[in-house]
């Protein structure tokens, strides 16, 4: 056979190493381009659910007021009224339905494996059986195993309730959330920690230096008692719980909650910083940016919710409660007060303005604002675990 023939027989065998090259490139350039497209697919479909339980809770919490003598807005626990009044352990943004979390652990006195004796647990009082929407969701609730041994406080936290899952939970942000469950990193579900996904509206207020703190927010309130139910949320997913409060601060003696100093922000859990799966009172869902745009600073901070006046004239007041003792309302100073607990972004508030504010019973120690909780922190990265 000739030396040309050979060559001919060669080649009909296979691909020269450039075209194999130039295929491998193909293949990469299209795997380049799809991989964006199938990761935001995979993000719509998981925001979609997650949207879609956060409706069902809504639905749930509609239904428990209506059937509640109180009819709260949000369901309250049945440990509200007795922890101390001097040094509150803030129940209310994750007790009102879901399983038994491990977050805090060793929070309660005893022995054996801290995760057991965790803030949001069983052992604590706060299990699958003691959360009060469990009884309207699962029809007859659970058992409650306050007293159980081990192996059963533990399978609390092993429990499925789907309804309070989040398919996007990977966990905590890098900053602007508790620290200890930060330190965590993503080996540990909001709905692991907390015993749910989700967060309530608990919205906070109170004297700057320590004092008497009042609910601004649904909880605590009855749903008959909410202005503007399609405006004020309900829930959110608790990755963001308090974008709206990041720096820069509005209240003009607050910085904001503190980020990691590299990042500046508060990831959500579909691929987009900053925003968040929110239900509202009158039960409906949305996917909101929870930030103002044209507001970055020279740090690259940003502003996350904006000044709105209640008010024409600053010198009324509202009666009816003790609103006035730590907030005058009155000229000059009505408008940096309004920056402070009028907190509202586009298409969403946290407060219930202008109906009275709540009286909680609890006393602030006056370190940041108490809608912080002693979870986060104005006072540098990383803020210290309590």
């Amino acid at each position: 056979m000739s030396s040309r023939r050979m060559k001919v027989a060669t080649r009909a065998g296979g691909f020269t190493l450039i075209e194999l090259l130039v295929v491998i490139a193909i293949i990469a350039l299209l795997i380049s381009i799809l991989l964006p497209s199938l990761q935001n697919a995979r993000n719509q479909a998981k925001r979609t659910k997650c949207g879609a339980h956060l409706r069902d809770i809504s639905l749930a919490s509609r239904t428990y007021a209506s059937e509640d003598d109180g009819a709260w807005a949000i369901p309250i626990h049945g440990r509200q009224y007795s922890q101390n009044t001097q040094s509150p352990t803030f129940i209310g943004a994750y007790e009102w339905g879901g399983k038994s979390g491990i977050g805090k652990p060793g929070f309660c006195t005893g022995s054996g494996d801290p995760e057991l004796r965790s803030k949001y647990g069983t052992r604590c009082g706060f299990g699958p059986g003691s959360r009060p929407l469990n009884e309207t969701i699962y029809k007859g609730g659970f058992e409650d195993h306050v007293d159980g041994g081990d192996a059963i406080v533990l399978a609390d936290t092993k429990m499925q309730l789907d309804v309070f899952t989040c398919a996007g939970d990977e966990g905590p942000p890098s900053s602007g959330h508790c620290q200890d469950w930060i330190n965590r990193g993503s080996t540990v579900s909001s709905y692991d920690w907390f015993g749910n996904s989700f967060a309530a509206n608990v919205f906070m207020i109170g004297p700057s230096n320590g004092g008497p703190m009042d609910s601004n927010s649904p909880y605590l309130r009855p749903i008959t008692r909410i202005p503007s139910p399609s405006r004020v949320i309900y829930y959110e997913e608790n990755v963001g719980r308090w974008g709206w409060a990041a720096r820069e601060d509005r209240c003009d003696f607050l910085t904001g909650v503190s980020l990691h100093p590299q990042k500046r922000v508060i990831e959500g859990w579909h691929g987009k910083d900053w925003t968040y799966n929110r239900s509202f009172v009158d039960a409906h869902v949305e996917f909101q940016k929870v930030l103002i745009e044209g507001t970055r600073d020279a740090a690259g901070y940003y502003q996350h919710y904006r000044f709105e006046k209640m008010l024409e004239d600053c010198s009324q007041n509202f009666t009816g409660n003790h609103y006035t003792q730590f907030f005058p309302w009155t000229n000059p100073a009505c408008g940096i007060d309004y920056r402070c607990v009028v907190i509202r972004g586009d298409g969403w508030q946290k407060d219930c303005l202008p109906t009275p504010v709540v009286a909680t019973g609890l006393l602030h120690d006056g370190s940041g604002r108490p809608s912080y909780e002693g979870c986060v922190c104005d006072t540098g990265y990383p803020c210290p675990e309590r």
